[in-house]
C-alpha cells in the first residue's frame, strides 16, 4: 500500500500543490503556481520511490530476520531524524513561517488527516472483526 500511495504521489502532489495553493494564500494562482519549484519536487519524489524501490528489493532478495529488525531499525531512527531536521529548518528565517507563530486553523488543520485516518482505519478494520493488534 505504502509503495502504490507513493507512486501515485508522482502524480496527485504536484496536482494537490496546483489545487490548494489557490486556497492556501491570499495571491492569484499564477503567481503561486510560478513560484514552485517542480524540480526539487520530483527529485524527492525519486529519491522517496527509489528508497522503497531499494527497501523492497532488498526484502526480497535478503531473507534474514536480523537483516529486517535492523532495517526497521533503521527506518525508524531516520524517520526520527528527519522530523527533527523538518522540525529544526522551520524555526529558521522569516517569522511569519515559524511553527509556533501560526493560527490554532493551522494545526488543528495538519492534524485532520493524520486523526481522520486512523479514526477510519479503526473503524473499518473493527467492521471486519479483526483483532486489536491487526487493527493498527
Amino acid at each position: 500500500m505504502t509503495a502504490i500511495s507513493t507512486l501515485l504521489s508522482v502524480i496527485l502532489m504536484p496536482a494537490n500543490l496546483l489545487v490548494y495553493s489557490k486556497f492556501a494564500f491570499n495571491a492569484k494562482d499564477d503567481e503561486i503556481v510560478g513560484s514552485l519549484d517542480f524540480n526539487s519536487l520530483f527529485i524527492a519524489l525519486t529519491i522517496v520511490i527509489s528508497a522503497i524501490g531499494l527497501g523492497l528489493f532488498a526484502s526480497a532478495k535478503v531473507h534474514s530476520y536480523k537483516f529486517n529488525i535492523y532495517a526497521n531499525k533503521l527506518g525508524n531512527y531516520a524517520g526520527i531524524a528527519l522530523v527533527l531536521f523538518s522540525a529544526w529548518l522551520s524555526t529558521g528565517g522569516d517569522s511569519d513561517a515559524k511553527i509556533w507563530n501560526q493560527k490554532w486553523q493551522f494545526y488543528v488543520g495538519v492534524m485532520m488527516p493524520c486523526s481522520g485516518g486512523l479514526l477510519i482505519a479503526n473503524i473499518a478494520t473493527s467492521c471486519f472483526q479483526l483483532q486489536k493488534p491487526e487493527r493498527v
